[in-house]
């Protein structure tokens, strides 16, 4: 049985300098307590402190293995400019929309990428052909990658907990495109909310100008999945922690001390995304709004320290602790302090007594990935243990705010809102508490930390073995049977499309030239004596001629519009009867299209008429391209065209011209007995789809898209299918 390998950048335990080590609270850790995972484990990380610190770091490795831990040792640079640097001063605040909080250093980018790449040195130390990797977290977003070029044989898992933001905000980070590329070297990529999802496909478009499926895309020879998997609290561990004798004893403590007034509970890190200054000044208004309330209300913040010693965050503690001195000054009295602010955390038991004492709990943060905050306090909310039913007031950026539509949503920067909220809370009568309440909790209940990972686990473990999830692998035995129908002496014609399916699409289509290797390798299978070789392109004649003539290799242009024997001669028409009146009108509404988007043209070809949105706003072009597409069908509908839509193109055509027509009128010409068909776009179909009587047909769809081809690969499978059908021939003659 596979292990699991679970990569993120803390262990769940921490390592003194002597050895010995303790369990690490809260966290990714606690989240997975309830999942009852039954594969053997390992978790790789960093143990806490800094290489420099331990004497002989091969022991208290090996020490650590035998407890199922990979430490990952930092050293005091690599923690200065990897962690506190590029992961926590550039990506978190870019990450949570705080561009101006965002730090840039060539230095720390170094010293990430370095880090990363001990994590996948340290994971491939310990993992067996077959393991699931799961990796945690933006600290570790180029490890997906660097494990790919390592090995191909491990199932690996990327998920984010934090935002992804939008691209006009991800586009200022100068590294872009390989932390891109990194989190793509992953077999599954998982997000808390739609949302983050949508955002890093429009990423992949702007940056790397890939266009995805909503359930993912391929890339480098692999299908790459991607989806939501929104994470649960940690229900479990609440659930033993309220069944304990503590619980009891602090929660009776909690209410002795509350001596009949109205708790308003807010928990969190102390960190500048939580909104902690925007939410005391909610509570100032609240306090100034309501002054009949202010005697019945205690505000209890508790605030987790983080990055304690980094001047941001200690400028941040300040500022709170200022603010709450400042509103107990104003608005308290003798035996009454309207806000008390704990900086500290507390056991899961204590924290589940605060939760059911509160008959308010306020989670604003300004963004946030997910907030198991939120879920925690619904959880704790027991008719055992509370007097009358809890309200959740709620962040409307907080990524739990998808899940939880039955608590009061607010936007965070809207002090008014918040205080309004906090009056309407206090105010609801308790059928409508319990109403809200329980449709949230029954959600919960079946959503916990324990079902996240077993529904994103499964995904993993449904990722095919090696061979079968590496298109390229598909091709070199469909070489190898193609090969053995020419040795035993039958003719084969091979029919390949041009862009798209032997060479990448390029941002200036001109530029789409065939790589230097291309031709030699057409040229050898022309020259076979039972092969036949045709380009079947939506290419113009000129192109065709300049960059792939003088091969031997039959050239069909404008998807079947004009053919040229072998490369050489005169061009000719398959039809000399088609019909090309309809272009004037198709033309002026094209050309119109074109003046409205920036960064497209209309290209005229003898048979069609194509409008091109490569160079345009990604986003905005496709929109267009849709709408365009729709127009032109309904235009056309009584017209012998057709209208498809191609990468970055919409083009129409004369129905009269087709590519299944060409190669069906070549593998007649040919005497075929033995043909592979391979294109990636709808017109590609029309040869996909033939079935030529007395001929051995096979076909292949290249990259995305409904398709009825038998196989199906990216460019790259494709180049190995051509180069590996050249070996096998290469020193075995077919038979005569």
């Amino acid at each position: 049985m596979s292990k699991l390998i679970m990569v993120s950048n803390r262990l769940p335990f921490h390592i003194e300098r002597d050895g010995s080590t303790h369990r690490t609270t809260g966290g990714l850790a606690s989240a997975l307590e309830g999942a009852a995972l039954e594969n053997e484990q390992i978790w790789v990380g960093w143990p806490g402190g800094v290489e420099e610190d331990f004497e002989d770091l091969e022991q208290v490795r090996a020490g650590m293995l035998t407890s199922g831990m990979a430490p990952v040792f930092l050293t005091k640079q690599d923690l200065d400019g990897f962690y506190e640097g590029y992961a926590n001063s550039t990506l978190w605040p870019l990450l949570h929309y705080m561009v101006e909080r965002t730090k840039f250093s060539n230095d720390w980018w170094e010293s990430y990428r370095r880090v990363n790449q001990k994590f996948a040195e340290v994971i491939m130390e310990v993992a067996d052909e077959g393991d699931q990797v799961w990796i945690h977290d933006y600290h570790l977003f180029l490890v997906p990658s660097m494990l790919r070029g390592l090995d191909q044989g491990l199932r690996v898992g990327f998920f984010l907990h934090t935002p992804f933001c939008s691209s006009e905000i991800f586009r200022v980070l100068p590294d872009r495109a390989k932390i891109l590329e990194g989190v793509l070297g992953a077999d599954v990529i998982g997000f808390h909310a739609y949302s983050y999802l949508r955002h890093f496909r429009s990423s992949l478009l702007r940056v790397l100008g890939r266009e995805t499926e909503m359930e993912g895309l391929w890339h480098d020879g692999r299908e790459v999945r991607m989806g939501v998997y929104p994470i649960g609290h940690n229900h479990a561990g609440f659930d033993q922690a309220m069944k304990s004798p503590d619980f009891l004893e602090i929660l009776e403590s909690h209410r002795k001390d509350l001596a009949g007034k109205r708790m308003i509970l807010n928990v969190e890190r102390l960190d500048y995304t939580k909104g902690l200054p925007e939410k005391l000044a909610a509570m100032r208004r609240f306090l100034e709004q309501n002054p009949d309330k202010r005697d019945d209300v205690l505000f209890v913040l508790i605030a987790v320290p983080s990055r304690q010693g980094v001047q941001e965050y200690d400028t941040l503690t300040e500022e709170v602790q200022r603010e709450v001195g400042a509103i107990n000054g104003e608005f308290g009295k003798v035996g009454h302090t309207p806000v008390q602010f704990f900086h500290r955390g507390f056991p899961i038991a204590n924290l589940a007594a605060f939760y059911a004492t509160a008959e308010v709990c306020l989670v604003t943060p300004l963004r946030d990935g997910m907030n198991l905050v939120a879920k925690e306090f619904l959880d704790c909310q027991r008719p055992e243990f509370s007097t009358r039913p809890g309200v959740l007031i709620l962040s409307e950026f907080a990524g739990a705010a998808n899940e939880l539509p039955q608590a009061i949503q607010v936007n965070p920067h809207d002090v008014d809102e918040v205080a309004t909220a906090l009056n309407r809370a206090l105010e609801m009568p308790d059928d409508e508490r319990h109403k809200r309440i329980e449709a949230m909790q029954s959600r919960l209940r079946l959503q916990d930390s324990g079902a996240w990972a077993r529904r994103f686990l499964k995904d993993l473990d449904n990722v095919s073995q090696r061979e079968d999830r590496i298109v390229v692998m598909k091709m070199k035995p469909l070489a190898a049977e193609v090969a053995g129908h020419v040795r035993a002496g039958r003719k084969l014609g091979l029919f390949l499309d041009y862009d798209g399916t032997l060479r990448d699409f390029v941002e200036v289509p001109d530029l789409a030239v065939p790589d230097p290797e291309l031709p030699g390798l057409l040229r050898e299978l022309a020259e076979h004596p039972k092969i036949s070789v045709a380009l079947v392109s939506g290419r113009a004649p000129e192109f065709m001629e300049r960059y792939l003539s003088g091969l031997g290799v039959t050239l069909v242009a404008e998807h079947g519009y004009r053919w040229m024997d072998r490369g050489q001669g005169e061009w000719e028409l398959f039809n000399p009867h088609v019909n090309t009146e309809w272009k004037a009108a198709i033309r002026e509404h094209l050309e119109q299209a074109s003046l409205l988007t920036p960064g497209t043209h209309v290209e005229e070809k003898q048979s069609a008429l194509v409008w091109h949105y490569r160079k345009a706003d990604p986003e905005f072009g496709l929109w267009r391209a849709r709408g365009l597409l729709e127009e032109l069908t309904s235009m056309a509908a009584n017209l012998p065209v057709t209208v498809h839509h191609g990468q970055k193109i919409v083009e129409i055509s004369s129905l009269q011209v087709s590519k299944g027509e060409a190669v069906d009128h070549l593998m007649r010409l040919w005497g075929t007995e033995v043909a592979l068909v391979a294109g990636d776009d709808q017109t590609d179909e029309t040869m996909i789809t033939l079935s030529p009587e007395g001929v051995k047909f096979f076909s292949v769809k290249v990259g995305k898209g409904p398709t009825r081809a038998a196989y199906r690969t990216d460019i790259t499978g494709m180049r190995v299918f051509l180069d590996e059908l050249r070996a096998n021939l290469r020193n075995s003659p077919a038979v005569q």
